[in-house]
């Protein structure tokens, strides 16, 4: 009985998604409002948790994403990804030019991190997400091991937890392969075990 329910609420997502593309390429009002409402926040947090000390600027590469998305709608081609997948390669591309500018790394401020314990006991493969309650949690689980992680260690795990995407779908935003991220993920997932067993000796 499932397994239609989620065929069909998959359908529906894919009728959507290209609802909204048709929208844009038209520049409908309506669809430029549906892409902030539906990704957004979902932007947001992705960008947040790469500048968690300026909550300004991760509004602005959110912005910045919305607005570059809609403004080269044409690249989007539905027959090589989902439309939240294209979407996510654009802000990718604003957090790196914005990370390229700032030539340093920010630090977590002490009051957005969390214990690494939860995060480091995810080695089974379930999303951070799960341990931690709200998405806002989930981000400063995230970004509190901002000092143990690479930058892209701590992008696939955001991708992965904060933004609920599948291996395959960060790969394509990744441009890397699906093999090569479950291994990212699995090694953020280890040094952060490594640092709370080093933490506690």
């Amino acid at each position: 009985m499932a397994e239609p329910d989620a065929e069909v609420m998959a359908q529906k997502a894919v009728d959507r998604d290209a609802g909204l593309w048709r929208g844009l390429l038209n520049g409908a009002p309506e669809a430029a409002q549906e892409l902030c409402t539906r990704f957004g926040p979902k932007l947001l947090a992705f960008a947040a948790a790469r500048f968690p000390q300026d909550r300004e600027l991760a509004e602005d590469v959110m912005v910045q994403s919305l607005a570059t998305a809609a403004r080269h709608i044409k690249w989007y081609n539905p027959r090589k990804s989902s439309f939240a997948t294209w979407l996510y390669g654009v802000a990718r591309r604003q957090i790196h030019d914005e990370l390229r500018r700032q030539r340093r790394r920010k630090s977590v401020p002490t009051g957005a991190q969390t214990s690494l314990e939860e995060a480091a006991g995810v080695a089974d493969g379930r999303d951070l997400a799960e341990v931690v309650a709200g998405g806002l949690d989930a981000r400063r689980s995230v970004a509190g091991l901002a000092r143990v992680l690479s930058e892209v260690e701590l992008e696939v795990l955001v991708l992965s937890s904060i933004d609920e995407l599948s291996a395959r779908e960060i790969g394509r935003v990744m441009g890397r392969s699906e093999r090569a991220v479950h291994s990212l993920l699995h090694r953020a997932r280890r040094k952060a075990r490594e640092r709370l067993t080093h933490d506690e000796q």
